[in-house]
């Protein structure tokens, strides 16, 4: 609705009395006595504050490193001791400021009938940026660093500091009048713009309490050692569902909508989901069943959809594989319910794993195995029950082909270097024990007459 000649009538006369004063205090102010006293009490209160603030901000700086942030208590302490020492320039300077204005008055450099604006006006300010203090450390740990970026709080930095000076000029309650008598139909209801900006104000601060909140839960639920892992994270999940659902639910309630507008979006919701969501819907419930029927667990050393790994995550809507070679792979967790997967660690860890080689015919072959039980067995990460084994694979054309197999008991730390290093002591022992490797020996035969011919001129010369 369109904003209401009285209300326009008023801003304007506020304007014109906001000028009036202004224009009074600098052409009567200025010319005062106490006007300067006030500005070198402001300065030498600042002076004090800045030293005082930076003594004792350093004594508080190394008592909060003795505080542990692996706990809660720890971390309440650190961000109470860490709050205290960004709050105390404010509170020293408008503490030196009230004792110097009231010396002053000792003095009779200042009357008590004095207006003292300047001085109000500066105790306004350092009000203000303590709460500015208060309200940044805050809405950091409610929505953690990682999202409250450096352009981010720049940016809430200058909003504060405008709504600030508006509001010590007396003209941000006629702008909230203003806003207050402007409404828009919602529904069957009628909301004012300024009761929707303090509806959003409200949805996104219960956001970031839900946000702490479940994160809090969160550490205390992986903190439990009697918990299974999956279980873990289906309890996480649910829980951070559950603070963002009441969340939402309690801000839309306080600023006044109806919550029946709710069934509305949730039927949308719904034919969105049976329509264009199908696969978004069927992942997130697969990546339930993943975590209930513990098919799939985190470290599981799988093969799916022609990409084998160690499994690192599993979200709500995927999870995340990750190669020997570092590649990460991001699979629809549907794959895992509907799709054939390969886990080669779900029951037992361990795999096996295979060298081949091959010796000469005129070797001797038991030699040989045994040689190769006994480099297997020296390596630390091959397992001794069950115990390696030591075959004759094939007679290959050139030589006995051997086989020895083993069990791995980390093949997710891979089997490269392994091999590598049974391979080297391989061919030291054999080249000790004289036991050839052989390799292909061709004898190449040219039938019929050779010819070479050259060029005569070169020849000549």
């Amino acid at each position: 609705m369109p904003v209401t000649a009285n209300t326009t009538d008023t801003s304007l006369s506020f304007t014109r009395e906001l000028l009036d004063d202004i224009v009074y205090f600098f052409s009567t102010e200025l010319t005062e006595t106490s006007f300067w006293t006030q500005v070198s009490c402001i300065l030498l209160a600042v002076a004090i504050a800045i030293i005082l603030a930076g003594y004792f901000g350093k004594k508080l700086a190394l008592r909060a490193q003795h505080f542990s942030t692996e706990t809660l208590r720890g971390r309440l302490a650190t961000f109470a001791l860490t709050l205290s020492k960004k709050l105390l320039f404010s509170v020293f300077a408008s503490l030196f400021l009230f004792l110097g204005i009231w010396f002053l008055q000792q003095l009779g450099l200042v009357q008590e009938n004095d207006k003292l604006t300047l001085a109000r006006l500066a105790n306004q300010v350092f009000f203000m940026w303590a709460l500015l203090v208060l309200v940044v450390e805050f809405i950091v740990v409610l929505f953690a660093k990682r999202h409250f970026s450096a352009q981010l709080k720049r940016f809430f930095y200058t909003v504060f500091w405008i709504l600030a000076i508006l509001n010590i000029l007396g003209v941000l309650p006629v702008i909230v009048s203003i806003m207050q008598s402007i409404t828009l139909p919602i529904g069957s209801n009628s909301l004012s713009v300024w009761a929707i900006l303090v509806g959003l104000i409200t949805v996104l601060l219960a956001m970031a309490i839900a946000n702490w909140l479940s994160e809090q839960c969160e550490t205390m639920i992986n903190s439990a050692p009697d918990i299974d892992a999956n279980l873990k994270i289906v309890l996480s999940r649910l829980a951070t569902i559950a603070f963002f659902t009441l969340a939402i639910l309690f801000s839309l309630a306080s600023v006044g909508l109806n919550l029946t507008i709710l069934s509305v979006f949730g039927g949308a919701v719904g034919v969105g989901l049976g329509f264009g969501l199908q696969k978004i819907a069927s992942n997130y419930i697969s990546g339930f069943i993943i975590l209930f029927d513990h098919s799939i667990k985190i470290g599981d050393l799988v093969e799916v959809a022609g990409f084998s790994g160690t499994v690192t995550q599993i979200n709500t809507r995927y999870s995340v594989i990750q190669s020997m070679a570092g590649e990460e792979m991001i699979i629809p967790n549907e794959n895992f319910v509907t799709g054939t997967v390969k886990n080669l660690s779900r029951t037992e860890k361990a795999v096996v794993h295979s060298v081949n080689v091959s010796i000469g015919y005129e070797c001797d072959v038991g030699r040989a195995q045994a040689i190769l039980l006994e480099i297997v067995g020296e390596q630390k990460r091959i397992l001794k029950k069950p115990a390696p084994w030591a075959v004759i694979s094939d007679f290959g054309s050139d030589g006995i082909d051997l086989r020895v197999s083993f069990w791995v008991q980390d093949p997710e730390n891979g089997t490269s270097v392994l091999k590598s290093n049974i391979m080297k002591a391989v061919l030291s022992r054999f080249n000790a024990e004289n036991i050839s490797i052989p390799y292909a020996i061709r004898d190449v035969r040219l039938n019929g007459e050779l010819r070479i011919t050259g060029n005569h001129s070169s020849a000549k010369k």
